[in-house]
């Protein structure tokens, strides 16, 4: 606790009234120090007492024969030192840490004097220690890339100028800066007011004849929207007509409702094109808000137009899976002719009693195989298949079979 104490004799540190400011950041770097030392003390302190506390108020009054009640008080009194301790330490550590940020803050405002003088003395060509209105101008633009009006100017020199003096002093470089801003904040609020003026007249000349244009475009959405029910109906019978049609039909369906599809979702396309071609002549920088606009205007005939396209990918979905239909039933026939040949070529293999090589050699020609069919014996007997069907299995080696191995009579064995 003793050691503890020492911390507020660091106060006199920060309280010396002639310091510098490198004085002073050494003075705080030290009191941060110190009291970093003075926390884990008090700390440790507290531990001791808390944790030893117990076992002392037996054995200290026993063999000092003191009271208990005595021994008690003295280590309350003692956990109320140490927590005075603690907080005078906090209060050094909070006084050092408002010492470091006043001389952050000194250093930060010489840093900025120092720049701002040095700017000043960039457009101070003629060195005589003012601006005068053209050097403030070269200021402005070479700062900036702002040109100040003329009625800022002089109102600059009202506010800032000294009566008989040649321009802007050092001294109110900062207000001029100030001023600079000021006039540069009221451009661009003039600017914003030009543009919104712009856009307006913009969109007002948009909103004239709009009416008239929305209305021949509903006409013609009408007229897709027929055609589109055209495409429906023809579409239609796909979904169930499937059956009973060869594959070559089924192809031939699917593409000539291709064919339809693509020739109604150009109407479509068209009508989609005239309303983007609504916001054409109008200036690039307000294409977008004129896009807004009209889209905002025109809703029901977008949401139209949606509902149009929705349908149209419906039927694309429907022909789709009617050509998908037909290649699986093309190739279920070509497998169903594939095992009818190989049954036919193995009948007229039997009836001719002759090898692979012997029916086609090593390769055969398309013709040959054709005119080996046209010749062919198509009467195939079941019997006959059972029969060489037998004749193969009985041909085929008989599986030696491994019988299991006999555990038991093995562990017998050893």
């Amino acid at each position: 606790a003793d050691e503890v104490g020492a911390t507020p004799k660091l106060e006199p540190q920060l309280s010396q009234v002639v310091l510098d400011d490198e004085e002073i950041l050494a003075a705080a770097l030290a009191v941060e120090q110190a009291g970093a030392e003075a926390e884990t003390m008090t700390k440790a302190c507290t531990t001791f007492v808390l944790q030893k506390g117990p076992e002392m108020k037996g054995l200290v009054p026993a063999a000092k024969q003191v009271d208990s009640a005595d021994m008690n008080q003295a280590l309350a009194k003692l956990l109320r030192q140490i927590q005075e301790l603690a907080i005078a330490s906090e209060a050094m550590l909070a006084k050092a840490k408002q010492a470091k940020h006043r001389v952050q803050k000194r250093s930060w405002a010489r840093e900025r004097t120092k720049q701002a003088e040095e700017i000043f003395r960039r457009y101070d060509k003629d060195e005589d220690g003012f601006l005068s209105k053209a050097e403030v101008q070269n200021y402005t633009k070479g700062e900036y890339g702002f040109q100040l009006p003329k009625r800022m100017i002089t109102r600059v020199w009202q506010n800032l100028v000294d009566e008989g003096a040649k321009g802007v002093a050092l001294k109110d470089f900062q207000q001029l800066k100030i001023q600079v801003g000021i006039a540069r904040e009221i451009a661009r609020d003039d600017q914003r007011k030009l543009v919104t003026a712009a856009k307006v007249k913009v969109l007002d000349s948009i909103r004239q004849g709009l009416s008239e244009k929305l209305r021949e475009l509903t006409q013609i959405a009408d007229d897709a929207s027929r055609e589109v029910a055209k495409l429906e109906q023809r579409v239609k019978p796909l979904t169930f007509r499937a059956k009973g049609i060869s594959p070559q039909e089924m192809v031939r369906m699917s593409d000539e409702s291709d064919e339809l599809i693509q020739e109604t979702a150009g109407y479509v396309d068209a009508l989609r094109a005239r309303m983007a071609s609504l916001s054409e002549g109008v200036e690039k920088r307000f294409q977008e808000d004129a896009r807004v606009f009209i889209k905002d205007q025109a809703k029901p005939l977008y949401g139209y137009l949606g509902r149009l396209e929705n349908r149209i990918t419906r039927t694309r979905i429907i022909s789709n899976r009617f050509r998908q239909g037909a290649a699986k039933r093309k190739a279920a026939e070509l497998e169903r002719l594939r095992v009818a040949a190989a049954r036919l070529i193995m009948h007229n293999k039997r009836l001719r009693s002759a090898s692979d090589d012997a029916m086609f050699g090593n390769s055969i020609s398309k013709e040959d195989f054709l005119k080996f069919f046209e010749s062919a014996d198509v009467e195939i007997r079941l019997a006959d298949e059972k029969a060489e069907r037998a004749r193969r299995l009985a041909a085929l080696p008989t599986p030696v079979v491994v019988p299991p191995p006999d555990h038991a009579s093995a562990a017998a064995a050893v």
